[in-house]
């Protein structure tokens, strides 16, 4: 077995240990000193497993894994023993089945059930495979995941926590069943045996630290490189050498994108309610934690934890208001971390923090911020110094700094980076004059890396203490739960202050509002967030008395309930317009500037008949609580340049647990997930809004100067859609594709609105269609009848311009396509038109496509193409093979083949010639003639003149005639100068031909030479007597007697 796998399961043994130990100690009367010293090892032990799970994690070989295989192996013996001795007596009502035949009496007097065997399997699913073949090994997180560490650990946190929280007192834990003479007395004790447990112990632990020691010469962990000496060696303390232009460049280029906190911080100062927050600022404990904190009070560093809907957010607003009275405005920064930003906030909290505090202290620079902006690169290490650096600056001005961190479970997964940042800065002396204020859900990823940290020995109890309520621990923080009694007296005044000032609730006879305002406040469960969405419900039907009190009999548990009984509400008829408009509120690539635009594009499925009912105030009358209308406080940037004075308002989710609930999985398999038909999935809310973008495009009926807001964010959302992984999803979706490919033709109303070259260069994919161009009756190919070309060429021809071959395969195999007739297929092939590529080009003569593919430079404007002609000349070989499987032939394209030889080195070929070699071996297989006549030279010709040994391969094969020349009074291929060697024999251009090869592939040339010539000479080549003597340079005439090739009417 390896001991990756080993280790959780004993971590798992150790916890349970450590809490039978506890227990013991909780309810045995006189429990001897003995089992204190045992327990204090047992968690000492698993400290020692845990961080040598995270070695063994990081990837590196243990120097001597046998041995230590064999100490785990032994620890884990000795663990079961002690768990043994303490294990409480089961009682067993009569008429019962005992689990176990018999009893067995422990050391210690608990009757304990016999030792699983060793090689029994464990009871998680991670170690259930067999470690030699299994690659899916435990990590320390997930073995801290499991339910039996969960449960172990939640009692013991619950059990620290209790001695640093503020609020109600918590219950007394629920004592485990024991013997009423296992509480009442001290039972017999065997000393010796469980002396020699507690000696094995400390072998055990002696060993895995020499282990780990050994291994650890390669391992860094995150919090040993933020500690204060690693911080102390990289951080120089000195202001960098700017001056005021640079500082501001800097800070500027420092500060997150997107991101501004203060404008974020004036929409949560919004929601305050007067004496609702002021609980924890009247406290003696925040008094302590503004000076510092102190080990007889609150520490340095708060912990705010709660459900979802407790009003942390705001409640942190108003503690950042009270601080930054406090300091003045000087030695303070906040950070709200946002579920919507959908990002890993580590890095974009430090810029903020570091940018906002040096700016507080007349913009001081430390250098090595200066040397982080030299290398255009963030570090947290480098970003964690800068901080340390400036709070050592304030604390020389005598001031503290203070920082208060927002909704960190909102912090994209994994977590655990930020949460050990903030440790950091909470607990390391390195930061002593920072005052750290954290708050979250209580989530089981932040609790546990909360519980690892270390206490330090002289706050321990003295384990020969004879306090009967076992060890006593202190924490370097101080938690505090949102559910405590100071907490329920300010939803009291909330839901009295939400009354007062709403004009419905003043109607009510003031007993019935006093029953409403109680009945509400008793159920909250500390919940802000549940009352008041419960209070806009009310606010509905608040003059139906009746109706109130059935509602308040009936209500909702959890938010996720009364975000159902709110959905449920909404009128049939509407229900359309509401899955659509919250798909598009939450999804993460929407980019709806504003509330209209929202509006409109909700109506994506609503009846014609019905849309005008629907506006900016349905939204809030459909959705009450569950959104936040707000008006925007800058003008959205226009593409267009629009020049509208409009009041404008946004639309966004009113609390980031509306989309939790919209995108809840089911909670058991086959049941209905908790939003029901308004279930939301990343898949689902991107298809619509792509089906929405592209429906909204074929509504685009005029061509104006500047289209309207949803116009605009349609064709903007449909660009970003066409670029990248997004086509799969395109593809996939059959009635998106279908709306796809409407849109992809050259004369949609969308695309007359690209005027000019910024707007080309912004939309550089719908910039590509407008370069197909019909010829008019005036420029049509002479000899040719006149027609328009077929819908179907166009949307192929579009493809082929966004170099989109899965669409083009999906637009073949769809069933229209292949009813079409023979007839009509034919014309789609043969259908004429020609390319512009200077649509890309600016008035200017500036290409606006610098960042993604251009459209090749092969032809000039008017030059006749045809779908095969096109895909040839671009060497397409996938657009090609899909046409030749619809049915595609080339009995209208003599001279495909010197198409495919027009320059076989460039546009798609990876230089070396062989998407060229690709293109004829096709083209050949499928019947393209390899000797067109008509011409001044042959196929093969060009191609013994490039010493393609495989084109001249693929020639021979087809062709088999190696003597054939071109027609001295052909025509020239593909429009070229003539070349003298046009009319040379294949066998004397093998010899002479002076292609240009890089000079250090000399001997390749010469190889490639010689392999070409015994290729012709394997088919019969022969020179000509009258060109042996003649070279290709000479410029005298060359006679070579003519090769008659039949060529056969296929029709």
């Amino acid at each position: 077995m390896d001991p990756i796998v080993l280790v959780p399961e004993i971590i798992i043994l150790s916890a349970k240990a450590a809490q039978k130990l506890d227990e013991y100690l909780k309810n045995v009367k006189d429990a001897p000193k003995l089992v204190r010293r045992i327990t204090v090892e047992v968690k000492s032990l698993k400290g020692i497993l845990e961080t040598l799970a995270i070695t063994l994690e990081d990837g590196q070989e243990s120097a001597s894994k046998s041995q230590l295989l064999d100490s785990l192996k032994q620890c884990q013996e000795t663990l079961r023993e002690l768990e043994s001795l303490v294990t409480p007596e089961k009682v067993y009502d009569s008429d019962d089945c005992s689990p176990f035949p018999t009893k067995t009496r422990g050391i210690f007097g608990g009757l304990g059930t016999p030792k699983r065997d060793a090689g029994a399997p464990v009871s998680f699913r991670w170690l259930r495979e067999d470690a030699a073949t299994s690659s899916r090994s435990p990590s320390l997180r997930q073995t801290q995941m499991l339910p039996e560490y969960y449960d172990t650990h939640r009692r013991d946190d619950l059990d620290v926590d209790r001695s640093i929280r503020r609020g109600t007192p918590n219950p007394s834990p629920k004592r485990p069943i024991m013997s009423t003479s296992a509480r009442l007395k001290f039972p017999l004790f065997k000393q010796g045996k469980a002396e020699d447990l507690m000696k094995q112990l400390d072998r055990h632990k002696s060993q895995l630290s020499l282990a780990m020691e050994a291994d650890n010469a390669q391992v860094k962990l995150y919090r040993s490189i933020m500690n204060l000496n690693s911080i102390s060696r990289c951080v120089k303390d000195i202001e960098a050498n700017m001056n005021d232009g640079e500082k501001r460049t800097l800070l500027a280029w420092l500060k997150p994108n997107n991101i501004d906190m203060y404008e974020f911080h004036g929409e949560q100062h919004d929601k305050q309610e007067d004496e609702t927050c002021d609980w924890i600022t009247n406290s003696q404990g925040w008094e302590q934690w503004l000076g510092g904190g102190g080990t007889g009070g609150w520490r340095r560093f708060i912990w705010i934890y709660g459900l979802p809907g407790a009003g942390k957010t705001v409640l942190a607003s108003f503690l950042i208001d009270d601080i930054a009275k406090h300091c003045r405005a000087t030695g303070y920064s906040y950070y709200y971390c946002y579920n919507e930003r959908n990002q890993e906030e580590t890095l974009p909290l430090l810029r903020w923090i570091v940018g906002d505090l040096s700016r507080q202290i007349g913009r001081f620079i430390p250098k090595e911020l200066a040397e982080l902006e030299e290398t255009r690169n963030f570090t947290i290490e480098g970003l964690m110094g800068c901080l340390s650096v400036l709070a050592r600056q304030f604390e020389q001005q005598g001031q503290r700094v203070y920082l208060v961190v927002d909704a960190v479970d909102e912090s994209k997964k994994p977590r655990s980076r930020l949460v050990d940042l903030l440790i950091t800065i909470g607990t390391d002396p390195a930061f002593e004059n920072i005052s750290l204020l954290m708050t979250s859900r209580d989530e089981p990823d932040i609790r546990d890396a909360m519980a690892e940290l270390e206490v330090p020995q002289s706050l321990l109890a003295d384990p020969d203490s004879d306090d009967d309520d076992g060890p006593q621990t202190d924490l370097p923080y101080t938690a505090i739960t949102m559910s405590n009694a100071e907490v329920m007296r300010a939803i009291q005044t909330f839901v009295r202050k939400q009354f007062a000032k709403n004009i419905k609730f003043r109607s009510w006879r003031p007993e019935f509002r006093e029953r409403v305002q109680n009945e509400l406040a008793r159920n909250a469960r500390g919940m802000f967030r549940w009352v008041a969405c419960q209070i806009d419900i009310i606010e509905r039907y608040y003059r139906d008395e009746a109706r109130v009190m059935k509602t308040l009999e009936n209500l909702p548990d959890t938010l996720f309930d009364m975000y159902a009984k709110i959905l449920d509400c909404i009128e049939p008829e509407g229900r359309a317009f509401a899955r659509t408009a919250l798909a598009l509120i939450c999804s993460n690539n929407s980019n709806i500037k504003s509330a209209d635009v929202l509006v409109r594009a909700s109506l994506h499925n609503v009846p014609l008949g019905t849309i005008h009912n629907y506006g900016v105030g349905m939204l809030k009358e459909i959705f009450g609580c569950l959104i936040k209308i707000s008006d925007l406080r800058r003008k959205p940037p226009s593409t267009y340049g629009r020049e509208d004075t409009d009041v404008l308002q946004k639309v966004t989710v009113s609390h980031y647990t509306v989309r939790e609930f919209l995108f809840a999985s089911s909670k058991e398999d086959g049941k209905p997930r908790p939003a029901g038909d308004f279930a939301l999935s990343d898949i689902d809310t991107r298809m619509l809004e792509m089906q929405v973008v592209f429906n909204g495009l074929q509504q685009w009926t005029t061509v104006r100067k500047c289209p309207t807001r949803y116009e605009e964010y349609c064709i903007e959302t449909s660009e970003r859609a066409l670029r990248g992984d997004r086509r799969n999803l395109l593809v996939k979706n059959q009635s998106v594709w279908e709306s796809v490919a409407s849109c992809l033709l050259p004369n949609c109303p969308h695309l007359g609105s690209l005027t000019n070259g910024n707007l080309r260069k912004h939309f550089q994919n719908w910039t590509k269609l407008t370069a197909f161009v019909e010829f008019s009756r005036e420029e049509y190919p002479e000899g040719m009848t006149y027609r328009q070309p077929m819908r179907q060429t166009q949307i192929l021809a579009c493809s082929i311009l966004l170099k989109w071959p899965e669409f083009a395969q999906k637009y073949l195999q769809d069933d229209r396509f292949k009813k079409l007739t023979a007839k009509a297929k034919q014309t789609i092939w043969t259908d004429v038109f020609t390319i512009d590529p200077s649509v890309e080009v600016d008035h200017r003569g500036t290409n606006t496509s610098k960042n993604v593919s251009k459209i090749p430079k092969t032809f000039v404007r008017g030059t006749p193409m045809t779908l095969l002609r096109l895909v040839v000349s671009w060497k397409r070989v996938d657009f090609l093979e899909l046409f030749i499987n619809a049915g595609a032939n080339f009995a209208h394209e003599p001279d495909i083949i010197f198409t495919a030889l027009q320059n076989p080195y460039g546009v798609e070929d990876n230089g070396d010639g062989t998407t060229t070699g690709q293109l004829l071996k096709l083209l050949l297989e499928r019947g393209a003639d390899p000797n067109p006549p008509g011409f001044t030279c042959t196929p093969l010709q060009v191609a013994v003149y490039y010493l393609e040994e495989a084109w001249v391969q693929s020639l021979l094969l087809e062709g088999r005639e190696a003597n054939v020349v071109g027609d001295p009074n052909g025509r020239i291929p593909n429009d070229e100068e003539h070349q003298e060697w046009h009319t040379q024999h294949p066998l004397q251009i093998c010899k002479e031909a002076n292609v240009i090869w890089d000079p250090s592939m000399e001997g390749q040339k010469r190889k490639a030479r010689k392999q070409v010539k015994l290729l012709l000479e394997q088919y019969g080549a022969v020179l000509p007597r009258v060109q042996r003597s003649t070279s290709l340079n000479s410029g005298g005439p060359t006679q070579v007697p003519p090769v008659v090739i039949q060529i056969h009417d296929e029709q």
